[in-house]
């Protein structure tokens, strides 16, 4: 759960993300993606994928990268893994059951076999060279996201190790093994865009592909830890006067943004390939983007919260569309499937806003019954137990 008293922006980050994300599922239903111009900027914001992931790293990584510098214990498995699976399972075996059974039922498509239940309930189906069902196309990122909180306890191992209890042998420690992780995902998408493209494009949503986003969250976990214990080192103060500069980090994003708009970062469309540069460059840029968008949020503290940014990504509406953006997640492909269905309008603006406000209205509605409902019910109940450190 967000720490609201030392990041209060997070949710307003987490509301932009969602919006991003439903934007370009949007206009990939509408077909404004083939527009010139317009198209490439909405295809493109499929990068809130990115903030979803970096956002995750930075959270979950911050009590170990803090235990390996202060040398107290690391965080304990066994409440790490139920407050993880508590927060995300439940909510979606929930949606997953209700598109399995009811999409059948409302398009003319295949019900669902029992393969098929047992790869999308337990998240394994990136692992599958099928097609997604309609309605999970975006769970892809979810089965990511898994894998990452499987990984992330061994990670943390690897890099607190050594140093543990020197904030400045230990945070060098720590970013050197985030550097591997980084290295290691700009490896797997070489190997991968290269070799095994066209026979195993499913290999492009597995979490060694993304590594590189979650590490980026977990090395600045690290800064915002060792940044209040001793003396940093300078780059690291030269880090936070930047996030504290909220202006120049929105400048610096919207110009990588447009850049990533241009043929430099490959083809928008989705069913394209990439080259290994165009791949490269479009993950290294969308990396960029969402270290410049949250670094305010992370690093920037009371000045970035004071911000003309800052008041808008705590506007109260942002803030509830941030609370609930993980139902909203997880039910706006079904809703947008049967709209689109239901609608058979054409590739025009406006199929696109149409679509939007509909996707956006009945998703906010049913993420609310969620939320109210379940989620936040399985939180509290996952919170009762204190956590208690592992060695």
């Amino acid at each position: 759960m967000t720490d609201h008293g030392r990041f209060p922006l997070l949710d307003g980050y987490r509301a932009l993300a969602v919006i991003l994300v439903v934007t370009t599922h949007v206009g990939f239903f509408s077909g404004v993606l083939l527009i010139p111009v317009a198209g490439p900027i909405i295809a493109r914001m499929d990068f809130g994928v990115t903030l979803f992931f970096l956002l995750s790293g930075f959270l979950l990584y911050r009590p170990w990268a803090l235990a390996a510098m202060t040398g107290v214990r690391f965080p304990g498995i066994r409440i790490y893994a139920l407050r993880r699976g508590g927060r995300i399972l439940p909510a979606y075996w929930v949606m997953a059951a209700v598109v399995l059974i009811a999409l059948p039922f409302l398009l003319p498509i295949a019900r669902a076999d029992w393969t098929d239940w047992a790869k999308y309930l337990g998240l394994v189906h990136i692992y599958s060279p099928d097609l997604p069902l309609a309605g999970l196309g975006q769970i892809w990122s979810l089965a990511t996201e898994l894998a990452f909180y499987a990984a992330l306890p061994l990670i943390a191992w690897v890099a607190g190790r050594i140093g543990r209890g020197d904030p400045r042998r230990s945070s060098r420690r720590q970013l050197t093994v985030l550097a591997c992780c980084a290295g290691i995902a700009v490896g797997f998408n070489l190997l991968t865009a290269a070799t095994f493209s066209d026979d195993l494009p499913e290999a492009a949503t597995w979490l060694p592909a993304h590594l590189d986003w979650f590490a980026a969250g977990m090395a600045l976990a690290v800064v915002h830890s060792r940044l209040g214990l001793t003396t940093p080192p300078r780059w690291m103060t030269v880090v936070r006067r930047l996030a504290q500069d909220t202006p120049t980090c929105l400048v610096i994003a919207i110009a990588l943004f447009v850049l990533s708009s241009t043929p430099i970062a490959g083809p928008a469309a989705y069913e394209a390939s990439h080259t290994p540069q165009s791949l490269l460059i479009k993950n290294g840029l969308y990396l960029a983007i969402a270290v410049a968008l949250l670094l305010p949020g992370f690093l920037g503290g009371a000045q970035a919260y004071q911000s003309l940014w800052g008041r808008a990504l705590t506007h109260p509406v942002v803030v509830y569309v941030g609370a609930v953006s993980y139902g909203i997640f997880l039910w706006h492909m079904a809703v947008l499937t049967v709209l689109a269905d239901a609608l058979g309008w054409g590739t025009h603006w406006g199929t696109f806003f149409g679509l939007w406000a509909g996707t956006a209205i009945i998703s906010v509605a049913i993420a609310t019954v969620s939320w109210f409902w379940l989620e936040r019910p399985v939180q509290k109940f996952t919170h009762r137990w204190r956590p208690h450190s592992s060695r």
